[in-house]
Parts: structure tokens; sequence; C-alpha cells
């Protein structure tokens, strides 16, 4: 009898073992597979874009990340700098939190801000004066804010054949590329740049009075030296119009203040070209070009000013705008 208790009694520790070694496994199988699942969902979470926006009240950064977001999918923040609560050190510390895998930056000072908080990260800007003055890195990608100059001196030839001198003024500091890209293109299609650069806002009169009197035209481009405030603006359009000197330029603004014909570049398509370039980049497809040209533009005619200077139309072309204003 004794005999049978002992037997019994292995037998059972023996089926208490084995239901042990069972449920251990089983708890190791299932804590794998939470290790796994929490990984992938690390995965995940570090996937994704935050948005860093120079100052969301300006209407053309506004505009830029509406068509960005519209189109991108896996936005995880929204940081606005011309909230004067983000500092660096809170954007520094909400970049950490967030971990993005590319951030879509509006406007230089976000730009900038990335680029230094942030290097290591996909950096996709839009909305940038003159992007070849900023420091790149190969993480930089963007669309650039300056049409082509190819493509403005092309459609300012197509509507006035006659032109043939166009007057800039800009800064080395901001234009020094782009004014160099656009000399070289004029050449090509027949045209004449006459230049002055200026450094300080201080300069920009006595520029005005030496170059109005030797163009055909005034192309105003987007430099902060020359448009310092709304001051600067009124007295080149002031001077163009007593000097009967159309004034060519970047924004429907300067509509308003008399600008003769305005070529801009479509703003919620930059913002849709910067989600395409962003979507290709989390997917690792090939990126050919790091920067590229606005694939969009809007431009708007003034004819008041065109019979007022007496400019030479070509009719043909008024297809071509998308703005008539009479």
């Amino acid at each position: 009898m004794m005999k049978n208790m002992a037997s019994t009694t292995a037998d059972c520790l023996l089926i208490l073992r084995a239901s042990f070694v069972r449920t251990i496994g089983v708890l190791l199988s299932v804590s794998v597979l939470v290790l796994f699942q929490a990984g992938e969902a690390r995965a995940e979470e570090s996937r994704g874009i935050l948005i860093l926006n120079s100052n969301s009240a300006v209407k053309n950064y506004e505009l830029a990340q509406a068509a960005f977001a519209a189109n991108s999918a896996g936005i995880k923040a929204q940081i606005n700098l011309g909230n004067s609560s983000n500092d660096i050190d809170t954007v520094r510390e909400r970049i950490r939190q967030v971990n993005p895998d590319a951030i879509y930056a509006i406007g230089s000072k976000a730009y900038l801000l990335a680029h230094d908080i942030a290097e290591d990260k996909k950096i996709i800007f839009s909305s940038v004066l003159n992007w070849q003055r900023l420091p790149m890195s190969k993480h930089s990608y963007g669309v650039s804010n300056e049409l082509s100059p190819g493509m403005q001196l092309m459609t300012y030839r197509y509507l006035f054949p006659k032109l043939k001198k166009i007057g800039i003024i800009y800064s080395e500091k901001f234009n020094k590329e782009w004014l160099s890209a656009a000399a070289e293109t004029a050449a090509d299609v027949g045209m004449e740049i006459v230049s002055i650069a200026i450094a300080e806002p201080a300069e920009l009169i006595s520029a005005l009075e030496k170059l109005l009197p030797e163009v055909d035209a005034l192309w105003l481009i987007s430099d902060p030296v020359v448009l310092t405030d709304q001051e600067s603006a009124l007295e080149i359009f002031s001077r163009s119009a007593t000097m009967k000197k159309p004034v060519i330029a970047y924004a429907e603004i300067f509509s308003t203040l008399g600008a003769t014909l305005v070529i801009s570049a479509d703003i919620s398509t930059m913002g849709l070209q910067a989600a395409t370039l962003s979507r290709d980049l989390l997917e690792h497809k090939e990126v050919l070009q790091s920067v590229v040209d606005p694939a969009g533009s809007y431009i708007m005619l003034n004819m008041k000013k065109v019979k007022e200077y007496g400019l030479d139309l070509n009719n043909e072309a008024l297809g071509s705008v998308n703005q008539i204003i009479e």
C-alpha cells in the first residue's frame, strides 16, 4: 500500500511539473508575442511627419499647410512658430517626443530651425525665399518658392514681344544665384537684364532713379532688402508709374498697387508637391531631384496699365492669362 501511495505521489508531481512547464511555455510565448507586437507598434509610431510652420497666420503659409495636410497621411504633430510659446527648447523637446521620420518646414524660419535641431531627419521645405542661400544637408528636400526665370521670361516675351530690357533691383545676399540664372536665361530668349545690387534699403531710391530710364520694364522680385516694408513698395510703384514703366511682379497683392503683370507660383500646388515628395521619401522611392520648381502658376494681366503705357500686347497670348483686370 505504501508503495502504491509513493507511486501515486510521484505521478502527481510529474503531472504538476509537466503542467508548470506548459504554463511557463505559454507565458513565454505570450511575452514574446507581446514584445514583438510592441516592437511593431514602436516602429509604426516612429513613422510620420511633423509640420513646422514659420507662422500659420501668414496666408500663404496657411495655404501651403492646408494643401499638404489634405494630401498627406501620417501627420503626427503640427507646430506653429508664430506662437510665442513655441521657443527653441519647446520645439526641440516636441520633436524629440514625436520622433518623426520627416519634417515639413514652411518658410525660412521653420527650415533653419529644423536644420539646426533635427538635421538627422528628412526635411522637406516650401515657401522659402531663395533656397540656394540656405544650409543644405543630404536630408534636405523641397519645393522652390521661385518660378523658374526661364518660364517667366518666356511669358513676358510671349505677351510683350517688343520687351527687350528688363530692370531688376536685388540684394546679393538673397538673390545673387537667382539673378545669375535669370541673366543667363534672358540672353537665350533674346532679352537683356539690367540689374543693380543694393546692400541696404536706403539705396533703393537712388537705384530706381538710375535704373528706370534704362529699361523697358521693372521686374519686381522677392527680396527682403528691396521690399523692406509697405513704403518701399509704394515708392517703387510710384516712381515706375511716373516714368510710365510697367512693373512685373511675383505676388497677387501687387496688382492692387498697379502691377501690369503678375506671375505667381500657385501655393496650394506647392503644398501638394511637398506632400508627394514626403510620401516618396517615406516609401523609400528614388528622388531624382532634391529641390523641384513650382509646378503651377497664376498669371494676372492689368489691361488698364497695358493701355496707359501703350504696350504692344500679343493678343494671341491672352489665352495663357488666368485673370485680366479691365
